[in-house]
């Protein structure tokens, strides 16, 4: 009997140690909302340093304690959806808001130029940032005999370091570019859209028309309706290539809208939203993206992926994106202590009943 008294006693001391671990782990992966965080921005092909490239960053996003993510005023507007569950929703993402503040002439949250040896540091020409998502947009560069077209990226301050649940105040990203020779005379280039709707069960409640506007190194230069008439799709021909050729689409109800560009053509696909895209959402990445275009056959495209403070990540950062987006601190860890309990007391409850088992006979 004493023995019993022992063991239940025993039980319930692990039991208790164990139920309490959850408000540890949940404790240890919340962000500090006190704390001040830096981005750094690292620009180079291989080993050349890009010098006096510029950049703006712009936050789309409040972020609070377990990562929740809130437009802010300026991006509450954009019918976009934040929570980026792979490296190429990250991206998609980056691209379209890179639309919107060309057009609308967005404030940048901070701005600069890199120094001689490819880095920017933020704050840049302001005395602190606010933790949040932030957009990076790099503008065309010309050094040597190339020029450079940063891809926008999306980084989150702090980023989430995912194989640990914890956070990184200080981060420096590697943004993507594409690299191309400096053409003696301005090309002609031919740019084309295409319309994809991802609405099944809700194809009655699908607009007529959409419209779509072409941007010239951000100016909007032509306005097309796209509708059932023109199968929804459009081409632009004999255009400038020494200009940046982007696009947006004018914000529709109900329906959340992403811009990529596949080669020659951007593809605008809305999404039917089931539930208002400025809820809160989780954390992503805070890697750079891919380059939107092709590289240049006669050289290599530019730095690799972002990475965190301290890691180097084969995808970035916020290490992005072989994983999903980085779920919930409390997600990650309180069913593990909880499995540890449960699995303790059937074995204590064996072993109990084994031994009552035992004095029977």
């Amino acid at each position: 009997m004493k023995m019993i008294r022992r063991m239940t006693a025993a039980m319930l001391s692990v039991l208790a140690v164990f139920l309490l671990l959850p408000l540890h782990a949940l404790a240890a992966g919340s962000i500090d909302l006190n704390r001040t965080v830096s981005l750094t921005i690292s620009y180079q092909d291989g080993n050349t340093a890009l010098s006096g490239a510029q950049f703006d960053i712009f936050r789309v996003a409040a972020v609070d304690k377990n990562g929740g993510l809130t437009p802010t005023k300026a991006f509450s507007r954009f019918n976009v959806d934040l929570e980026g569950k792979t490296d190429e929703a990250w991206r998609a993402l980056a691209f379209t808001l890179e639309g919107y503040v060309l057009r609308d002439e967005i404030t940048p949250t901070d701005s600069g130029s890199t120094d001689q040896y490819g880095r920017l540091s933020f704050p840049n020409k302001q005395k602190s940032l606010a933790q949040g998502l932030y957009l990076v947009v790099g503008y065309r560069h010309v050094q040597g005999s190339y020029v450079y077209e940063a891809a926008p990226s999306i980084v989150m301050l702090p980023g989430p370091e995912i194989e640990t649940g914890s956070w990184h105040y200080d981060v420096t990203v590697k943004p993507k570019c594409d690299v191309e020779p400096l053409p003696e005379n301005p090309g002609i280039v031919t740019r084309k859209v295409l319309k994809v709707w991802e609405d099944a069960g809700h194809k009655a409640e699908r607009p007529k028309k959409v419209v779509v506007q072409l941007l010239r190194n951000g100016k909007v230069y032509d306005t097309v309706t796209l509708d059932a008439g023109n199968n929804w799709r459009y081409t632009w021909t004999g255009l400038d290539s020494s200009y940046k050729w982007t696009l947006v689409e004018k914000e529709l109800e109900d329906y959340t809208v992403t811009v990529t560009r596949e080669g020659i053509t951007f593809v605008v696909t809305n999404t039917y939203a089931e539930d208002t895209p400025d809820k809160p959402t989780s954390v992503p990445p805070t890697s750079p993206d891919k380059p939107t275009g092709p590289p240049s056959p006669d050289k290599p495209t530019g730095p690799s992926e972002p990475s965190g403070p301290s890691t180097q990540p084969p995808t970035g950062p916020n290490k992005p994106v072989s994983k999903p987006t980085l779920p919930q601190t409390g997600q990650l860890w309180w069913p593990v202590p909880a499995l540890i309990a449960a699995g303790l007391l059937l074995i204590v409850i064996g072993l109990l009943r084994r031994r009552g088992a035992g004095h029977e006979e």
